[in-house]
């Protein structure tokens, strides 16, 4: 078989293969989310191989059992927490027509036929129920046999990850093969360090958040802090999102401590999440991502939206990186075609 025949087989080859993932899409999910997480504890995987010196197989496990039991503790404590906001939340979004009028009528006269208005369009949309409500949070884990899939292929993609790229790359013509690694590496680590630093903003601001907002003594502080931190998938848009849900419960809700009013606890409100956001424009980002994606923010904003079109929340989680891999990719062979442009150039 020629170089240019097996090139158009591997070429076709991937194309069908990705054209059954694409048919296929609503099984991924767990597999995808244990070859994020393997992205992001590839590190500490290889720390314990390389400076502890213990085998790879009972590192993976050693992992497994400390996040669980991390995942199991917190999860503990932050469920009975948001538990407990839900059931309020429910009588709260049962009332929602009759608290909202009342707190409409002590904002400014300038404010009022805007709020009324809006008030009008939610009411006719019945957007506000108590299960609509309950249909923002994530469902990452959706199944318990999703979740052993999940725990499973997960396992599997940090013991074997590079062992797969391994066997991958002895398809690859010898005269490639240090182009394509050189290229995997690139796109590897874009991947890894975008996962890992959008995990912990995920954590970041969920924590910053949920402190400022029980300070504040702010109702349903939990659930809206959860969700602001999920929110910061969303590029741009997730985190006004998130705050103008927090000021818009703040302000109908009307419980805010230091003797502010609902309006003045709003405004309050807008000022935490536009000062947790300017820290992590500044102090957080440069050093946690950096600048990782290297795209404008208005395509970043078009890959994240084409991506949760495409395939949902797992979508708008790799849309990012993966737009970043293309760049990545058509710059290394724009490169390699002017070098030889340029060497063949010379040759004659």
């Amino acid at each position: 078989m020629t170089i240019r025949l097996r090139t158009a087989f591997f070429i076709g080859l991937g194309v069908i293969i990705l054209w059954f993932f694409y048919i296929e899409r609503a099984i991924l999910t767990p597999f995808i989310l244990g070859a994020i997480f393997a992205y992001v504890f590839n590190p500490v995987i290889n720390f314990i191989m390389y400076r502890i010196k213990l085998p790879r197989t009972l590192s993976v496990i050693i992992i497994y059992i400390i996040i669980v039991g991390t995942i199991v503790f917190l999860g503990t404590i932050v469920a009975r927490q948001i538990l407990a906001e839900s059931t309020d939340l429910k009588h709260f979004s049962e009332n929602f027509t009759k608290v909202t009028k009342d707190q409409i009528h002590a904002l400014p006269d300038w404010l009022r036929p805007g709020a009324d208005s809006i008030l009008l369009s939610i009411e006719k949309s019945r957007f506000v129920s108590s299960s609509s409500l309950f249909t923002i949070f994530p469902r990452a884990l959706s199944g318990f046999f999703g979740f052993l899939v999940f725990l499973f292929s997960g396992f599997y993609f940090l013991k074997d990850g590079g062992k797969i790229f391994e066997k991958l790359v002895v398809y690859v013509p010898r005269e490639y093969k240090v182009d394509i690694e050189i290229l995997f590496k690139k796109i590897n680590s874009v991947f890894g360090d975008y996962l890992r630093g959008q995990i912990f903003m995920i954590f970041f601001v969920a924590t910053v958040l949920f402190i400022a907002l029980t300070i504040l003594g702010i109702k349903f502080a939990a659930i809206l802090a959860v969700f602001s931190g999920f929110a910061e998938i969303v590029p741009i848009i997730g985190p006004v999102v998130a705050g103008a849900v927090a000021a818009i419960t703040v302000f109908i809700n009307g419980q805010v401590n230091f003797g502010l009013t609902p309006f003045s606890g709003a405004v309050v409100v807008l000022i935490v999440y536009t000062v947790v956001r300017q820290a992590q424009d500044y102090l957080v980002v440069p050093h946690v991502m950096g600048k990782i994606a290297k795209l404008h923010p208005v395509l970043i904003l078009f890959s994240a939206l084409a991506g949760e079109h495409i395939a949902g929340i797992l979508g708008l989680v790799l849309a990012v990186p993966a737009a970043a891999a293309i760049r990545i990719t058509l710059e290394f062979f724009l490169n390699q075609i002017n070098e030889r442009t340029y060497a063949a150039g010379i040759n004659k």
